[in-house]
């Protein structure tokens, strides 16, 4: 299948297409010119595979949790592919793509990423199911629901983080994350894909970003009111 991929939850972003077997990827860990670099990087990720837009079968995005503006970011830029040449979106949690090349592990996996101010959204999952949903937490709220007595696979853009704040709070916890986490366009790619020949719906004209937190506009909005 021809395909485009983002990844945007988080600070570095992915973008990945595919030409049947044939495929291009690029990161951008650039802070605020991401926004400035997205579209660029799509339009270099198709033409390393000769693909334009409109040769697409789908696109598929990180639907979130993560930060404000990269969600915001991927979901313009896939929506206007939309728009224009009729490619359907399909929308996969954050938490779950970074999950997904683990799903055969022998214990827990926690996926996460780090949501500033002590707080961490984070998922859990054990033998490819979820047992605690996704959360804008903390890291002592996770422990309680990790078990002592299985190995516990940290996974997504900020385990080396998250593993160091659970190690202070319990030594006993048997805490894995590897050096290189994998690249999330896999996942993305086979996640939709599974998603297509199950026949499940592509993202509607009116679906966006699942964001778990409201921004800081909003806070201080409430705040003033």
């Amino acid at each position: 299948m021809k395909a485009l991929v983002i990844d945007a939850a988080a600070s570095c972003m992915h973008i990945a297409a595919k030409n049947d077997d044939i495929k291009a990827y690029i990161s951008l860990d650039m802070g605020q010119k991401q926004s400035q670099k997205l579209l660029p990087a799509i339009d270099y990720v198709l033409s390393q595979i000769e693909l334009k837009a409109s040769d697409l079968d789908y696109t598929a995005l990180t639907s979130g949790p993560g930060t404000f503006t990269g969600l915001r970011l991927a979901f313009s830029a896939l929506k206007a592919i939309e728009l224009a040449h009729n490619v359907p979106i399909y929308g996969i949690p954050s938490l779950d793509a970074y999950s997904f090349p683990f799903t055969s592990f022998d214990g827990q996996v926690v996926s996460v990423i780090d949501a500033k101010k002590d707080q961490f959204f984070a998922a859990v999952y054990e033998n490819g199911k979820t047992i605690s949903e996704a959360e804008d937490t903390s890291a002592e709220a996770v422990a309680k629901k990790l078990s002592k007595d299985k190995k516990i696979l940290l996974t997504g853009p900020d385990a080396k983080i998250f593993k160091e704040e659970l190690s202070k709070i319990d030594s006993k916890l048997n805490l894995l994350v590897y050096e290189s986490q994998p690249n999330p366009s896999e996942s993305l790619f086979s996640i939709a894909e599974d998603m297509i020949e199950q026949k499940k719906e592509p993202l509607a004209d009116y679906d966006g970003p699942v964001y778990l937190r409201k921004s800081e506009a909003e806070i201080k909005l409430e705040s003033a009111n």
